[in-house]
């Protein structure tokens, strides 16, 4: 049998994880390694930094990560220390796709727009900003992507995507290398975005020089930023946070499906690692809200404006941040049910193939 200690904010981490033996859940943030002794599993969200000074001395001998990036580990002492590994890649990759298509719709409905009119630029193209690009073309909306990392001729250099009317940032965190993104975000990139365009950041948050985005939005009030990542997690900017039209709590990805997904992903390679057979399939409870029902006289995006509200608002998320004693990690353990776009059934008439392929699209279940 083995001991296990757990970020709290896992999900059916006891249920999934009980076979292999003791689950002891922790606040990853405050995690330390005087909560290591006698443990062979530990298993974290990405609050939790995993290196030396955490794992020296202990008896740790698997981590694994409920996230899709791993810049929060230290893979190199892992390795040396031949300590296995697991990230959880893909996992909440569709739940932060359609919170930019809430975002994006959000945003279009206050500033009286269509969002078909609009130019969105994509800066990185892995799992979830392939699956913003995929969501985005459902909707007929044109798309520039730049990812120097893939080759695809159809990709377009940074200075190209910055023409664009909205871009959106889906890239991982590098310090170094021939791409670096720390700080992509500067006074120089700022500089070349359209005056009233929108930028989304749920990416990682020193992504962006926050200091030069306030000056920015001092400067340049028509500037539509949302944000849902930020630099100093959870003592985040309070200014820049009144000064951006949506904020949330690191919560793009926190769909129940999403972060069920990481669990099972953690769970099949823990069982690998340690030669279990796996035998835990987890049940997930209903939507808040499994059907609808549209009129054949309905407008189009009307329709996928109710459809993308009901399954997920960020004004809901973003409300909940900007409240005055608003408590960024407890938002986070809190979160309320969130369920993906295919847990939405949607009844239209047959006729309406356009309405169909874009609903469909987006990723709902038509009937």
């Amino acid at each position: 049998m083995y001991t296990i200690i757990a970020d709290e904010n896992i999900p059916l981490v006891q249920d999934a994880f009980g076979i292999f033996g003791k689950v002891n859940t922790v606040n990853g943030r405050n995690l330390s390694s005087a909560d290591l002794t006698g443990v062979t599993t530990l298993l974290v969200r990405s609050v939790t930094k995993i290196n030396a000074s955490l794992l020296a001395n202990s008896s740790v001998s698997f981590v694994g990560t409920a996230t899709i990036g791993f810049d929060h580990v230290d893979l190199n002492y892992l390795k040396e220390n031949n300590i296995g590994f697991a990230n959880a890649p893909g996992s909440n990759a569709t739940a932060a796709a359609e919170y930019v298509i809430s975002a994006l719709l959000v945003i279009a409905e206050r500033q009286n727009f269509c969002l078909r009119d609009k130019t969105v630029g994509i800066i990185g193209c892995g799992n979830v900003g392939s699956r913003v690009l995929k969501k985005l073309q459902a909707l007929e909306i044109q798309c520039l992507v730049h990812d120097p990392l893939l080759e695809n001729t159809d990709y377009v250099d940074l200075d190209k995507v910055l023409t664009a009317d909205i871009v959106t940032l889906h890239v991982p965190l590098k310090k170094g290398g021939d791409y670096p993104t720390y700080h992509l975000v500067n006074s120089e990139f700022l500089s070349k975005l359209k005056n009233n365009a929108i930028l989304i950041n749920t990416s990682r948050g020193v992504v962006i020089d926050e200091s030069a985005l306030s000056l920015t939005l001092l400067a340049r009030p028509n500037l539509t930023v949302v944000l849902d990542v930020w630099k100093n997690e959870p003592n985040i900017n309070k200014l820049l946070l009144q000064q951006v039209a949506l904020a949330t709590p690191h919560i793009a990805g926190y769909s129940l499906d999403g972060k069920i997904r990481g669990t099972e992903m953690l769970y099949t390679k823990i069982c690998e690692h340690f030669q279990q057979e796996p035998s835990w399939h987890p049940q997930l409870p209903p939507p808040p809200v499994n059907r609808l029902s549209f009129s054949n006289t309905i407008d189009d995006d009307v329709a996928v404006h109710i459809a993308v509200m009901s399954s997920y608002d960020i004004r809901r998320d973003s409300t909940a941040l900007s409240q005055a004693n608003a408590n960024f990690d407890k938002l986070r353990k809190n979160y309320p049910l969130r369920r993906e776009f295919s847990q939405l059934t949607i009844q239209i008439p047959a006729e309406r193939s356009i309405l169909a392929k874009r609903l469909q699209g987006l990723g709902f279940n038509l009937e």
